[in-house]
């Protein structure tokens, strides 16, 4: 379930930053942009983490 609700809410943030870029022309910036990376890479280490 840990799992799920990471790429549930890794979704919805990384999602979020891109529609306010793209429809709010809210600046991209590279704080932003390096802020999704992290918390997909994280969803990332939690799913190959719990992959036993």
């Amino acid at each position: 379930m840990g799992i799920v609700y990471a790429v549930w809410s890794s979704l919805g943030t990384t999602l979020i930053v891109f529609v306010g870029a793209l429809f709010l022309n809210e600046p991209l910036t590279l704080a932003k942009v390096t802020g999704a990376a992290l918390v997909i890479a994280g969803v990332v280490i939690l799913n190959l983490g719990g992959a036993h």
